[in-house]
């Protein structure tokens, strides 16, 4: 290939068949698929672009890049995140370069044993799956590693190499409670789970309160069960057993399907029918939500294309450290059906 005076971007977009935006991102760091930035950076060195001879050959042969997957839970047991892990891989299957490690968070000596690791195995980049403890995460933002979490706890404001990556749910069910406020002229509402588990759970309690507040409504806490974590909401007698003697509202908003689906239990327990005597939504559109009786209303998530979302921020992140944490959200779809 002949070179000119003056290699351009526009001279390297034209070669290669890419717009010059694409061009652009490659040689200034910014992410791009990693065989793009490959050709980009080989053709920038043979075309004799800038100094791209001499300083970019060993970004060429340095693509490898390895990610670590850390969470409190065995994912592959629960729905939601089987789906959410797909994504990655299906992210994998496009990046052959980079290779995933797993590693689940434990009370014991966890840092001591995470810190080892990381430097043992040269990890390039974190994803965190279901890790909250106030404990754990500043910890974790602290080492440094360009870090990518999916949801985020509730207290925590710090500084850091990291980003969030959240399905969107203030919008959604603040207007599905306002369109029965509205259309149907239900008046009390009531939550159920630990809104201080997640950001996104959070949102979901600030949303329902939000809506009363938005019709001229009050929001009545007895109509709510937010029992810590470590009541379990698993557990239909058990929860029936909790709710035997609240008062029930006309509609109870649930921290998301699991949830849901053992609340319809319980209320069947203490002969209770929904949707007759009480309206339930959940959140993130579980497959056994539609086959449920009565079907389940809830919130359609991209759950595989939250996790390609985890991946693909991650790799911007590897390659800007510097920028500004941002939170990124994923539309979420409202799906009414029979218990509303």
């Amino acid at each position: 290939m002949a070179k000119k005076e003056r290699i351009t971007v526009q001279d390297i977009a034209d070669s290669l068949g890419l717009s010059r935006n694409t061009v652009s991102k490659a040689l200034n760091g910014q992410y791009v698929p990693p065989r793009t930035r490959e050709r980009v950076l080989s053709a920038a060195i043979e075309m004799g672009y800038k100094s791209y001879g001499t300083v970019a050959a060993s970004d060429v042969n340095d693509s490898h890049k390895r990610v670590l997957l850390i969470t409190s839970k065995h994912l592959m047991t629960m729905t939601f995140f089987i789906h959410l892990v797909r994504g990655i891989d299906f992210m994998l299957d496009e990046h052959e370069n980079i290779e995933l490690l797993q590693f689940t968070a434990t009370k014991a000596s966890f840092f001591e044993r995470l810190a080892d690791y990381l430097k043992g195995n040269r990890v390039d980049g974190i994803i965190c799956i279901e890790l909250f403890r106030a404990d754990y995460v500043p910890r974790l933002i602290a080492l440094g590693y360009p870090t990518v979490f999916f949801d985020f706890p509730i207290y925590l404001s710090a500084s850091g190499n990291y980003d969030v990556i959240l399905p969107e749910s203030f919008a959604s069910v603040k207007n599905f409670c306002l369109s029965l406020i509205r259309e149907r002229d239900v008046r009390t509402f009531g939550f159920v789970g630990d809104y201080t588990h997640c950001t996104s759970f959070y949102e979901r309690f600030l949303a329902m309160r939000e809506a009363l507040f938005l019709a001229g409504l009050n929001y009545d806490h007895n109509y709510s069960f937010v029992e810590k974590d470590s009541f379990p909401y698993g557990n239909p007698e058990v929860l029936a057993k909790a709710l035997e003697n609240s008062a029930l509202p006309e509609c109870f908003v649930c921290a998301n399907d699991t949830i849901a689906i053992n609340l319809i239990k319980a209320l069947a327990l203490l002969k209770k029918k929904v949707p007759r005597d009480v309206l339930v939504a959940g959140f993130d559109n579980l497959p056994e939500s539609k086959y449920l009786e009565p079907s389940l209303t809830t919130f359609n998530v991209d759950k595989s294309g939250l996790g390609k979302m985890l991946l693909t921020t991650l790799l911007e992140r590897i390659h800007r450290p510097h920028q500004k944490t941002k939170f990124v959200y994923l539309q979420s779809k409202q799906i009414i059906r029979q218990t509303t």
